[in-house]
């Protein structure tokens, strides 16, 4: 199982996404991969720098380039899972990981510039491979996530959670993943899982 976790923006929980999904992953397998495909390494620094036990399985290969992400994908075994962060802005390095996708999580936020990028990250998307949403720093009291919700429902994009702003939960190498972060990822992780296995 390979979840791309796919954005053309920066800024928008793509890393913080892709590693409490392979945090969560490697929970219920016996290990996990995360395919760190941006050369800023953030997903890599995080991993290897956290300390959090419930990182400890998780493999992370670095691959920046086309030839690197498909050696780390071959890596994935037949029930492995992978998790690709991929790099902002990337449209032939993201095209190749979707080609292997059994599954994409495009991360997302409230308001107006995000729904022509999440629109444009869906047209590359297979026609076959199951795709969600996930809002994240989210603050779902207020009136514009209730709109949004309700715009990318009527729209007929399914949105497999909501992540709540809080600071711990993006928190990166300088501590430990987040309880409320896992809970809310945990929700994701099954939708994606549910979507993988229905294919």
């Amino acid at each position: 199982m390979i979840i791309v976790t796919a954005a053309l923006k920066g800024g928008v929980g793509k890393t913080t996404s892709s590693v409490y999904l392979a945090a969560l992953a490697s929970s219920n397998r016996r290990a996990a991969i995360l395919v760190d495909a941006d050369p800023q390494a953030s997903a890599a620094d995080w991993v290897e720098n956290s300390g959090d036990e419930k990182l400890e399985r998780v493999e992370v290969l670095e691959a920046p380039t086309e030839r690197l992400l498909t050696k780390a994908l071959d890596r994935v075994g037949d029930d492995g899972v992978g998790v690709v962060d991929m790099p902002p802005s990337h449209e032939r390095l993201l095209n190749k990981a979707l080609d292997r996708a059994s599954v994409v999580v495009i991360p997302t936020r409230v308001g107006g510039v995000e729904t022509p990028r999440v629109e444009a990250v869906l047209d590359l998307v297979p026609p076959s491979t199951p795709v969600g949403l996930v809002i994240c720093s989210a603050r779902t009291f207020t009136r514009s996530y209730k709109e949004a919700l309700e715009s990318w429902v009527q729209a007929g994009v399914p949105v497999w959670g909501t992540i709540p702003e809080r600071v711990a939960i993006t928190a990166g190498p300088t501590g430990p993943l987040s309880l409320d972060g896992l809970e809310s990822y945990r929700k994701v992780w099954r939708r994606a899982l549910a979507a993988a296995r229905a294919t």
